[in-house]
């Protein structure tokens, strides 16, 4: 089954920030094209607050499997540019998950 995922995660190093959302952006296509079970990444960012929220349609046996899968990648796309330890806190990410089928119900959330 796919689910469609957000995480809302946020960068505290304000300084390197908006640099980072184009290698951010970059890796994470390039994770969807060596992972059939990752779709169509997209991410929209609020530069005054540092918050990235970044969506991904995950292919997983349930939506407990999905958002870890898609924690995973993001987590992947973070260190492939750098980012984990300097800043990225993505302990305390928010995940949302719904069938691909019903993702509208994560625009009302």
């Amino acid at each position: 089954m796919k689910y469609l995922t957000v995480l809302e995660v946020t960068c505290t190093d304000a300084a390197a920030f908006g640099v980072r959302l184009d290698p951010l952006m970059e890796a994470l296509l390039g994770l969807e094209a060596a992972d059939s079970a990752v779709e169509d990444p997209d991410l929209a960012a609020d530069l005054g607050t540092g918050r990235v929220d970044v969506q991904m349609t995950v292919g997983a046996p349930d939506p407990a499997a999905a958002m870890v899968k898609a924690l995973a990648t993001l987590r992947a796309a973070i260190r492939a540019i750098g980012g984990i330890g300097s800043g990225w806190e993505t302990t305390s990410a928010i995940v949302h998950a719904a069938s691909a089928e019903a993702s509208g119900l994560l625009a009302s959330a």
